[in-house]
């Protein structure tokens, strides 16, 4: 099953996302690990009890980079800081490719692939674009590259390792992007994408889309429109799943199942 798991800011996305079955998998693209290692509810007891069967592979920068405020740097050189891109990039694919070949990295047949954000997996694609094409910035035939990679070559690549039944789940868990139409003037919500107008198809790559909340204190999933956000269920789930986990979900599709 592919999902996508979209919220704003801290309302718990990484920490329902740990719910689903191990062994997992973790991308961690923004440092957002931390709070499946600390996160607790009212008792104390930590939330996620089996963090020790999440592998998790950091995608995010380590190094240290000067402030340049330079608009034109009067060079057709890629910015320094994108010189780590490729590199994770190549990460992915090499963690991809393992997967699509035997089920398998580093030897552990893996459930659930996680992969936490992709607004900051974007910008990695954004900066190897740039380090690969030795561009200073981003140009307009570059954003038909990205949705190229996006649509031609990532989600399809995911699909496959579900189709193989390499993995039984892949979560990737997304921001929102807010925007007001120009010519009707009224707000929308979609997932952040490569651009603001791939984000506004990205769903219908999905099986399910969920906007994640928080709600009374708890976090819940909601999987059809929920004000702004076009959320979805090809299973068609209940609109309101809480708490939001895999067990609720679970037990959701089991009771269709007696």
């Amino acid at each position: 099953m592919l999902i996508l798991l979209c919220g704003n800011y801290k309302t718990g996305k990484t920490i329902s996302a740990a719910t689903f079955p191990k062994p997992m998998l973790f991308e961690d693209w923004d440092g957002g690990f931390t709070s499946i290692e600390n996160a607790r509810d009212k008792t104390g007891r930590l939330l996620i009890e089996d963090v020790e069967q999440i592998k998790r592979i950091n995608f995010y920068r380590q190094d240290v980079y000067d402030l340049n405020f330079l608009t034109d740097m009067g060079t057709k050189m890629a910015p320094i800081h994108t010189m780590e891109a490729p590199t994770l990039i190549k990460r992915h694919n090499d963690i991809i490719r393992s997967l699509s070949k035997d089920g398998t990295w580093e030897g552990v047949n893996y459930k659930t692939l996680v992969i936490d954000s992709l607004t900051n997996m974007y910008r990695t694609w954004k900066e190897s674009l740039m380090r690969m094409n030795n561009v200073s910035s981003l140009r307009i035939p570059d954003y038909g590259t990205l949705e190229n990679v996006l649509l031609s070559q990532f989600i399809p690549s995911l699909k496959s390792l579900l189709g193989n039944k390499k993995l039984e789940y892949i979560i990737l868990v997304d921001h929102i992007e807010t925007e007001k139409d120009e010519i009707t003037g009224r707000l929308l919500e979609y997932p952040v994408g490569p651009s603001r107008n791939m984000g506004r198809n990205l769903g219908i790559q999905f099986d399910e889309v969920y906007l994640q909340q928080q709600e009374g204190g708890e976090y819940v999933w909601r999987t059809k429109r929920a004000g702004l956000f076009q959320a979805g269920s090809r299973l068609d789930l209940p609109e309101v799943i809480k708490p939001a986990t895999f067990q609720a979900l679970e037990a959701i599709l089991n009771g269709r199942v007696k």
